[in-house]
């Protein structure tokens, strides 16, 4: 399994994700956002996890390489999609029109099989982690 975060990544210009079955293929394009945590209970029913590492972009800068037909949308609630291969099954993005969030496009970190720009640097909606669930804590927590 390749190294999911590396200082060497900046050099590079862009990364690369896929789903479980390898149908779909993300490339996203330098500077991320940020890269966090979250604990909130709709990702984490989406993906039956404690806790989703999401790294987010600006929408332009994230296209679908390959399998464009096989991603699936799944209105998870007014305002936000999650979308999903549909082949695998593999939740591939986060999508929703709330915060300041509607002209980007989240990814999940674990799906990307080439360096980031950027390790985990903060937690989002911490206060719904069940007890059961890993944190991990950072200097601002």
């Amino acid at each position: 399994m390749p190294e999911t975060w590396s200082r060497s990544a900046v050099i590079e210009k862009s990364a690369t994700a896929r789903c479980h079955c390898g149908g779909v293929e993300i490339v996203a394009t330098f500077p991320s956002r940020f890269c966090c945590h979250c604990y909130c209970w709709s990702c984490r029913t989406t993906h039956a996890a404690g806790v989703v590492t999401w790294i987010g972009f600006k929408r332009a800068q994230v296209r679908i390489a390959k399998g464009e037909a096989l991603v699936r949308d799944y209105v998870s609630s007014q305002g936000t999609r999650r979308k999903f291969c549909s082949h695998c099954g593999t939740r591939i993005a986060f999508e929703s029109e709330h915060n300041d969030w509607g002209d980007e496009m989240h990814l999940p970190l674990a799906l990307f099989v080439t360096p980031v720009d950027r390790a985990p640097s903060l937690n989002s909606f911490p206060e719904e982690r069940p007890a059961w669930a890993p944190f991990h804590a950072f200097a601002d927590d």
